[in-house]
């Protein structure tokens, strides 16, 4: 093959990896319950009962009801249900999942019965995932077929995947634009993640006469997440020669946000144990740092030449590096509880929240270096094409505490979680965004509804308790490792007829996994 090099045009963002919408959906997700085991056993409800140190990030108010001190610590082992190609992954892990203090102060005010302060640290959500998605039947269709679409579209530049794909010959070009010369027939994709999202709530409450708590939280979150990727694409030529090539990725992002929240639980009727609770949280503003390294093995060497009997690596342009800001959603909870007697506890919550109004933005020039406030320059496209993706989540939980002694207690809790992806939703790589000049990946995976299972104890003596429970967090995805939007194009079905409109089949994901976690703590 000879090559004709393109110039490429360079956009607003410097050296910038394809972070998009999907990305930052995993980012802003809580599609989980994470917390100390009573609050996980009863599936974070307690909005409207409260008094646990875990209900800091649902409903701040919750602290008011705490009458004593508290400090407690969670920690537990997390396992996934699926595996990568690569056995040494260390699947099952532990995880550090909670740590914090309340301190009680009692009045001596008939109205204003306790203010209460508390400081948690807990871990928000968990990237820790492995799976591995074949398709052993891709109908023709290439990942490289649609590297070469973005490239006629105008994105190629030396920085990105485009020009990886090409100068190691898996794409090529003539005199009228890019193309990919082969079929492919089977593809696979492999993912080992990493990393966690993790929150610092600060907190204050008061008790008025024993029916009204209110609270207010503010919390600090910071994030750690790295990924590793590997997609392999074997094809064929005209003689049936195999011709294959593998896409290597390792991304890390970290940063920071901040968030408030307030929230009140009421008992409505004087002498009845019957509670509502409310709460509201504001966006959280992330200030985020997104790197990436790429690279091909291809069959080809640096002068074109096919080998047959083993592979040539192309690095991608040293590191691809984004800094943003990423602004989730607001959030609105409602939670309805009581109590029977001493023996059983009950609570009920909704919580909404529109994904469709996650925003992205880059800090302007004069901030880019300092990443210490959250102003910046919107990126339009990618707003516009989240809301064309994403959409409002219902997430509806309940939980049940049974206590048959006053030592011991029995608990029981259920999420739902809607899927915050609309049907047909795709990761759209022609649009005007900066985030995108420099792509190094294609794939994306459309998430199921997610449904978390738990089951717990709870022993409690003196001053002293100990709880432990069980989750399941079942949820599947549809994976695409490329958008195959490109075969309805006028060109594509012009030069490939027998592929012209033809799709991709998603790849079934599971993403199951199990997570046993433990709380000690002290009441004084």
């Amino acid at each position: 093959m000879k090559k004709i090099l393109a110039l490429g045009v360079l956009f607003l963002a410097a050296s910038a990896n394809a972070q998009n919408i999907y990305q930052n959906a995993e980012i802003s997700s809580t599609s989980d319950v994470i917390g100390t085991a009573r609050y996980v056993s009863m599936g974070g409800a307690m909005g409207a009962l409260g008094a646990d140190i875990s209900a800091i990030g649902t409903n701040p108010a919750s602290i008011g009801l705490y009458r004593k001190s508290d400090i407690s610590l969670t920690a537990g082992l997390l396992w996934p249900k699926d595996r990568t190609y690569n056995e040494g992954d260390a699947l099952t892990h532990g995880t550090f999942d909670q740590l914090g203090f309340v301190g009680a102060m009692r009045l001596d005010e008939d109205n204003v019965r306790f203010i209460n302060v508390a400081f948690n640290y807990q871990k928000k959500y968990n990237f820790a995932n492995a799976f591995y998605a074949d398709n052993g039947n891709t109908r023709g269709l290439s990942q490289v077929d649609q590297l070469a679409s973005i490239a006629n579209s105008g994105y190629y530049n030396d920085y990105n995947l485009l020009a990886t794909a090409y100068n190691s010959y898996v794409m090529d070009k003539d005199n009228v634009g890019y193309y990919n010369s082969y079929s492919s027939y089977k593809n696979r994709y492999t993912h080992y993640s990493t990393g966690s999202t993790q929150t610092f709530d600060l907190n204050a409450s008061l008790n008025v006469q024993d029916r009204y708590y209110f609270g207010v939280t503010m919390g600090i979150e910071n994030v750690n997440y790295d990924r590793y990727s590997l997609y392999a694409e074997e094809r064929s030529d005209d003689v049936n020669n195999i011709l294959d090539y593998s896409l290597y990725n390792d991304q890390s992002i970290d940063g920071y946000g901040l968030n408030f929240k307030i929230g009140s639980i009421i008992r409505p009727i004087e002498d009845n144990p019957l509670r509502v609770g409310l709460a509201i949280e504001t966006p959280t503003w992330y200030r985020l740092k997104s790197k990436t390294w790429h690279s091909i093995d291809s069959r080809f060497d640096a002068d074109g030449n096919y080998q047959s009997g083993g592979y040539v690596t192309f690095n991608g342009y040293d590191e691809s590096y984004l800094e943003y800001i990423l602004r989730t959603p607001w959030r609105a909870r409602l939670s309805i509880g009581s109590t029977l007697d001493q023996y059983l506890a009950w609570d009920v919550e909704y919580e909404y929240a529109n994904y469709g109004k996650n925003y992205m933005k880059y800090p302007d020039e004069s901030d880019y270096y300092e990443s210490s406030s959250f102003a910046g320059i919107a990126d339009k496209a990618a707003n516009q094409e989240n809301k064309n993706v994403l959409r409002g989540q219902h997430n509806v939980r309940a939980g049940v505490e049974f206590k048959p002694s006053a030592d011991w207690a029995i608990r029981f809790g259920y999420n739902y979680y809607s899927s915050i992806y609309k049907n047909g939703a795709r990761l759209n790589q022609y649009i005007d965004s900066p985030a995108l000049d420099y792509i190094t990946s294609t794939n994306y995976m459309n998430l199921s509804e997610a449904n978390v299972l738990s089951c717990g104890i709870g022993y409690r003596h003196n001053k002293f308790y100990i709880d432990m429970t069980y989750k399941f967090r079942q949820q599947n995805g549809e994976f695409y490792a490329f958008d195959d939007s490109f075969s309805g194009d006028a060109q594509f079905c012009t030069d490939n007829p027998a592929l012209a409109n033809v799709k991709l089949q998603p790849v079934d994901v599971n993403l199951n996994r199990h997570t046993i976690t433990w709380t000690m703590g002290f009441k004084f």
